[in-house]
Formats: C-alpha cells, sequence, structure tokens
C-alpha cells in the first residue's frame, strides 16, 4: 500500500476517533451529568438559611426550573418570584429578624393607601419586635407624572433617612405632587438641601423606582393597595381589625 494512502487512511482515523470522543464528552455532559445530578429549585427555606438572606428575603418560585440543559436562558422575573422581594433598599420600620414581614406597594396618590398605612404603622408600634413594615412604590410607570415624581423625592429623603416624614407630607398632598411641595417639604423635615436637589436630579432615585415597578409587575399587581402580609397577598384597602385578624394568623402558623 502506498505511503500516502496509509498516511491518509491513518488521518481519517484519528478525525473519526476525535469526534467519537467528542460526541461523547457532549452527551456526558450535557445530558447524562444533568440528568444524574438535576438542578433543584431554591426554596424560600433554603434561601433563608444562605448568605444572601442576611442581605434580604426573596420569596423563590420553587417549581421553576430550566429544563433543556443545551439552553442557557435567563428567566423573567415573573418566573422567579412569587412574592417580595425584602432588602435595605426598600424603605422599613421594624427589626430584619421580625416573625412578620408586612410589605406595601403603594402610590402617593392613592388616598386609599394612605389610610391603610397608617393603619399597619399603628399595628407596628404595639408590636416593634415582631412586625417589620417595608414600603415598596407603584407610582405610574412614566418619570413625567406627579405620581413618579413624589416616588423619586420619597427615595431622596430616604436618603438621607427621613422617607417617613417625607411620606407622610406626601400622602397629605396626594392630589397636588409639586416641585414646590417637594421643596418645601424637604425643608420642613430639614434635608441637607443641595443633597436632595441632586438625588432629584440623578438617576440612583428613579433606578429604586423602576425596580419596585419592575418587582410589581413581575407579580402582576393590578391594583393599590396591595399589602404582604409575610407570604398572604392581600388587595386593596384594610382595616385594623382586619390587619390584626391576619397577623395573629400568621403568628399561630
Amino acid at each position: 500500500m502506498p505511503k500516502n494512502k496509509e498516511k491518509n487512511n491513518s488521518n481519517k482515523k484519528f478525525i473519526y476517533i476525535s469526534l467519537i470522543i467528542l460526541t461523547l464528552f457532549a452527551i456526558t455532559v450535557f445530558f447524562i451529568f444533568p440528568l444524574a445530578f438535576p438542578k433543584k429549585p431554591i426554596t424560600l427555606a433554603e434561601n433563608n438559611n444562605n448568605e444572601t438572606s442576611k442581605k434580604g428575603t426573596f420569596y423563590i418560585n420553587d417549581k421553576y426550573n430550566e429544563d433543556d440543559p443545551l439552553l442557557t436562558i435567563i428567566p423573567d422575573l415573573k418566573d422567579m418570584i412569587t412574592g417580595p422581594i425584602i432588602t435595605e433598599a426598600d424603605p422599613a420600620i421594624g427589626p430584619n429578624d421580625a416573625k412578620i414581614n408586612i410589605v406595601a406597594y403603594t402610590d402617593f396618590e392613592c388616598s386609599y393607601c394612605y389610610r391603610a398605612i397608617n393603619e399597619i404603622k399603628t399595628i407596628q408600634q404595639e408590636m416593634p419586635d415582631t412586625i417589620k413594615f417595608i414600603h415598596k412604590d407603584f407610582p405610574i410607570n412614566n418619570s413625567d407624572t406627579p405620581s413618579f415624581q413624589a416616588a423619586v423625592a420619597g427615595r431622596c429623603a430616604d436618603e438621607q433617612g427621613k422617607f417617613w416624614e417625607m411620606a407622610e407630607e406626601l400622602y397629605k398632598n396626594g392630589d397636588n405632587l409639586t416641585e414646590e411641595v417637594f421643596s418645601e417639604t424637604s425643608k420642613k423635615i430639614d434635608l441637607n438641601q443641595n443633597t436632595f436637589k441632586n438625588c432629584l436630579n440623578s438617576d440612583k432615585a428613579k433606578n429604586l423606582v423602576l425596580d419596585n415597578i419592575k418587582e410589581a409587575n413581575a407579580l402582576r399587581i393590578i391594583g393599590i393597595p396591595l399589602f404582604y402580609i409575610n407570604d398572604q397577598e392581600i388587595l386593596g384597602e384594610v382595616d385594623y381589625d382586619e390587619f390584626k385578624k391576619i397577623i395573629e394568623k400568621e403568628l399561630n402558623k
């Protein structure tokens, strides 16, 4: 047999063997390994025991799993969460280790929200070690509206540790949320004026509001006020007695 022909046959064998090895490797990595060691969805209980939980609580969708090992898909937020994302990014009253987390999705133009939130604040003051109350912005998703601008003003006040003072005045002026109201309120609650004005003109506070809107949309929230008491969802205005009953039920679980 000619040497060139022998060389060609050797090259072909090498290519065939290489292809076989590569195919076996791909089958192992993408099919056998995922079947032997399937991805396990993160549950809320597991998340509360890991390092992330020190910074926040995440109501993870424990039924979510991407089954196709050949695809790397970034899931939508709506596919990943079943409840609010609780972190230090949002204004809150109460201890981080509270047994009850009450999250309110609200808008400063909403008078019903204001009344319900005052009920929650009263209960939180009665049970300060048991309840953590978290504010979430869900204004009109348009940065030119008074609703959105008020949410930004609230975040800028929060930057100086005066969110709740600002929020009180914003709710009271819910039908007249103007730059003049923001300015007058910032002076009334002793905010640093330069810091406040710079914040209003920056993207930092705006992005925090947008994050809340994305979260609310992912949870398919269609109306406000909307509250989560731990993982229980409650839509609409709720009075003091109703809140207390729900809280007591959560405590007795």
